[in-house]
């Protein structure tokens, strides 16, 4: 397989999206709106959900033990995302309307960390005294998404156990397609449970489509223009009818990014300074929260205001990278090493 690709810029473009989105979400003021006027942050997400297929189950394939895909998938995610958790409930206890005294003793900053660290955000999103009056009081919305990511790494090894048993990936891989996609219609169409709906099994058909054009990649590397002729017609048919969830979405929007990635040779460089997308991931909600708490956007030019919020991310996105991210992954390369050398 073809390793130079343009993952990196993807995952950024993706990360990036979110951000813009959730500035004209959040900010409140007019004048931003047209930022959610783009793809939508759920678009962006999806896209997620199709990388991580690809490049967990690249990842997997190519690890020799079970442990060792779990060490590799817990340094990559926890460092970081401890530390926001706790960045978030120290920093933000300078804004909050409740004393130093009264923050620290309550017990809502306690099950603020208590839930979000077993990555249960949605039990208790916000911390005592903060975002009050804002849109939400949530402190991170973004971190919904990494229980779902983490679901999918203890299910990507039961998937490949299944394909290994019965020697049928495709069988497998379909019926999985198909049966998260009648969750998804389910809960949010015939229920009318959308937060039920964006849980792991309505998300499951993005992620498989990932798993199964790293397994087939060879093949629609070969074909790659009459798979993406065919994906961009789907869409463009999709889009034309309305459709909030159709059945081939996902198959071809994850054709497009997976055959995009080993298409643009000029980006394939993009990350070669650090891979800044988990911190600007993980970074942006809570600053976007500080400054529609204090009507920043009202009070000052809110262009300006968005550019200030998207270089305050950026600055905490290199931290994390350089301070916490990459140095738990550069110890775990050298641990690596280090067994290979006592092996050998």
């Amino acid at each position: 397989m073809n390793n130079r690709n343009c993952f990196d810029f993807l995952r950024f473009f993706f990360a990036a999206n979110i951000l813009l989105a959730h500035l004209g979400e959040l900010s409140q003021n007019k004048n931003l709106e047209f930022l959610s006027s783009f793809p939508t942050s759920s678009f962006a997400v999806k896209g997620f959900f199709i990388i991580s297929g690809f490049l967990v189950a690249k990842s997997f394939a190519n690890t020799s033990s079970l442990k060792e895909y779990f060490i590799k998938r817990a340094k990559r995610i926890l460092p970081a995302y401890i530390v926001v958790l706790l960045l978030a409930v120290l920093i933000l206890s300078l804004f909050s309307s409740n004393s130093f005294s009264e923050y620290f003793t309550d017990i809502g900053t306690y099950k603020y960390l208590g839930w979000n660290s077993v990555f249960l955000n949605f039990m208790h999103p916000c911390l005592p005294g903060l975002f009050e009056d804002n849109l939400f009081c949530a402190v991170n919305g973004s971190l919904w998404t990494l229980k779902v990511e983490e679901g999918f790494y203890i299910v990507l090894p039961l998937i490949f156990y299944a394909i290994k048993k019965s020697k049928k990936p495709l069988l497998i891989l379909v019926s999985l397609y198909v049966l998260s996609i009648l969750y998804w219609f389910v809960m949010d169409f015939y229920l009318n449970k959308p937060l039920l709906a964006k849980q792991l099994p309505g998300y499951l058909a993005y992620f498989v489509t990932g798993i199964f054009l790293f397994l087939n990649f060879d093949f629609v590397q070969q074909e790659k223009n009459k798979f993406l002729m065919a994906a961009i017609l789907l869409l463009i048919i999709s889009n034309f009818l309305d459709f909030q969830m159709d059945f081939l979405y996902p198959a071809a929007f994850g054709t497009i990014v997976i055959i995009t990635a080993y298409s643009l040779p000029f980006l394939n460089n993009f990350g070669k300074y650090g891979d800044f997308t988990y911190g600007l991931y993980i970074y942006h909600f809570p600053i976007i929260q500080l400054f529609r708490q204090y009507d920043l956007f009202e009070k000052y030019d809110p262009i300006l205001m968005a550019f200030l919020v998207i270089s305050i991310t950026f600055f905490f996105a290199v931290f994390s990278w350089f301070f916490v991210e990459k140095r738990f992954l550069d110890r775990f390369k050298k641990d690596e090493v280090k067994q290979t050398l006592a092996v050998c």
